[in-house]
């Protein structure tokens, strides 16, 4: 038994081998983007910002860097792909890869308050009126408004009844305010996908704020399509015109189905609202992708009150 343990005891170790990202490597800013929708400056631009929270404690052998966090994070933002995949890209087990996701994303959820801001001063909100202005000539508007269902994995049968949307899958409802440059304003991502356009801005605390306060078109004007209910501050024009454009971080979340609990789903969709305003502010450019998006089917239009249809005929007669 002792030559046994012996033995034993005298086996080498098997080396362990990783792949850490290496930001100093031959990598150019396009190959990042395509691996992560950021360039080198985007991503120290991330790292820097979460590094107080992200940096462990204890600088051993083989502890993640801020930068290898980030960028583990980024890729499964752009790919929504399993986490064994991401872990075997990044030559990181896949319990290691799911930590640090929640990790990242718990870190850029509380700093969303700082870059998805409502316009309430009165300069900020002539500036997004006049580049909406610029746009179609459409004086007073001061955001747009949709949804957007991001999919789920099935659930149990008690819960996965509400979160089966009109397409017949299990998704949670995103509604979304953006400005005339695509930077989201206000994001609510709380809702199952049986829920209504509608109805998730009317009990939105964007909605509570904008049926309390009304001004008139001193506020501004929410533009919506014809799941939103007409009202003095949210008008549904009589076309609203295709456009295929994207958030950088999307892509990934609409091909596949998000493999998390609602709760954490949430925290995902939220970040990624948040890492897309960055984006932005930094002036990434948009990572070409050929896939095409097939939620856009319009919806039921609204038949109630029609308070908001003079308002918005006025509107057309005015500046139209």
């Amino acid at each position: 038994m002792a030559a046994v343990i012996s033995c034993l005891v005298n086996i080498p170790r098997k080396s362990r081998e990783f792949r850490v990202i290496n930001l100093n490597e031959s990598l150019n800013d396009e190959e990042l983007r395509r691996r992560f929708r950021f360039g080198r400056r985007g991503i120290e631009y991330l790292a820097d910002l979460l590094r107080e929270d992200l940096a462990r404690e204890m600088d051993r052998s083989c502890s993640l860097s801020v930068e290898e966090q980030v960028c583990i994070a980024l890729r499964y933002y752009a790919l929504g792909s399993f986490m064994q995949v991401v872990g075997d890209t990044h030559g990181r087990h896949k319990s290691t890869v799911c930590r640090v996701v929640d990790k990242v994303t718990k870190e850029i959820v509380k700093r969303h308050k700082q870059y998805i801001k409502w316009p309430v001063d009165e300069a900020t909100k002539r500036r997004v009126k006049s580049e909406f202005s610029n746009i179609a000539g459409f004086s007073g508007v001061i955001g747009c408004v949709d949804g957007s269902h991001v999919r789920l994995i099935k659930h149990s049968p008690d819960q996965e009844r509400c979160f089966i949307n009109r397409k017949g899958f299990p998704s949670i409802n995103v509604m979304a305010v953006c400005d005339a440059k695509g930077k989201f304003t206000f994001i609510n991502a709380q809702w199952p996908g049986s829920a209504h356009d509608s109805f998730i801005f009317r009990t939105s605390t964007l909605g509570c704020h904008m049926e309390r306060n009304p001004r008139g078109l001193e506020d501004g004007i929410i533009l919506g399509d014809s799941g939103y209910a007409c009202s003095r501050y949210l008008m549904t024009p009589y076309r609203v015109a295709d456009t295929n454009q994207k958030t950088n971080f999307n892509m990934g979340l609409c091909r596949t189905r998000l493999r998390k609990t609602p709760a954490k789903a949430s925290e995902v969709i939220v970040a990624c609202a948040v890492l897309h305003n960055i984006a932005i502010m930094l002036q990434e450019p948009d990572v070409p992708d050929d896939d095409k998006d097939d939620g856009a089917d319009a919806q039921i239009p609204y038949a109630g009150r029609k308070t908001g249809f003079l308002v918005r005929y006025h509107l057309a007669q005015v500046y139209f």
